[in-house]
């Protein structure tokens, strides 16, 4: 991927951030600070609005990072090189320099991503409970949004739609239970389009019908998804 910059280095792994982070980052922290949190906490002051969200932003794509982390150390525990981690417009991705050499491999890898998104969202979730920030203070807005993030993120993962996590782990299932890798790859690439045009669809309808933004944001998720199932359904023929 080019344009991308490297920040630094984490237990081996290289961690760089692509350009299009910045259009993400920007969205995200515009979105917050004018929409989320004024419609919460309407008593709060306009620069806090701002910057509660630029650190809630950050906080997310932090987050984002531990998800991807999570892949990578499993795949350097399985024997796998790790070329590096980028975040960039759409999340995060992991650059596994080899394929996997076994269904089981593939499970392991794939799965531990979304289980880390759903463990941050628990921790938010149980700091919420025990009163972390104070009721109506800018702490807790940042923990509401970490938790229902963490969990948007990990449970869209498990979508069984290639290169979702979830599209991997159904192709880990599929290659066990066939003994073929390319068959369950053409599989889990297929529902991978599928999901892809489906959000396309949800997101078209959205932005007609409710709001503009969150409609091209789930158009652009989905057709980016589709396109890299379909690059990876060429790539196996």
């Amino acid at each position: 991927m080019k344009g991308v910059f490297k920040l630094t280095t984490v237990a081996g792994v290289d961690i760089g951030v692509h350009y299009t982070w910045l259009f993400a980052f920007a969205l995200i922290t515009w979105t917050l600070a004018s929409n989320w949190f004024p419609s919460d906490y309407p008593h709060w002051h306009a620069y806090t609005y701002w910057v509660t969200a630029i650190l809630a932003a950050l906080l997310l794509f932090a987050s984002l990072l531990v998800h991807e982390m999570a892949h990578s150390l499993v795949a350097i525990a399985r024997g796998h090189v790790v070329r590096g981690i980028t975040l960039f417009i759409f999340g995060g991705v992991s650059d596994i320099g080899s394929k996997t050499r076994s269904a089981w491999d593939e499970f392991l890898i794939a799965f531990v991503g979304p289980m880390s998104s759903l463990a941050l969202s628990l921790a938010g979730f149980l700091a919420l409970r025990a009163g972390v920030g104070g009721g109506g203070s800018p702490v807790e807005g940042i923990l509401i949004y970490f938790t229902l993030a963490n969990l948007l993120v990990g449970l869209f993962n498990l979508l069984p739609g290639f290169p979702l996590d979830g599209g991997r782990v159904l192709r880990s299932i599929v290659w066990a239970t066939t003994g073929s890798m390319s068959r369950a790859t053409a599989i889990a690439s297929m529902v991978g389009i599928g999901f892809g045009w489906l959000l396309i669809s949800g997101g078209v309808f959205i932005a007609i019908t409710d709001d503009v933004v969150s409609g091209l944001w789930m158009g652009f998720i989905g057709w980016y998804l589709k396109d890299s199932a379909i690059a990876v359904r060429r790539s196996e023929h």
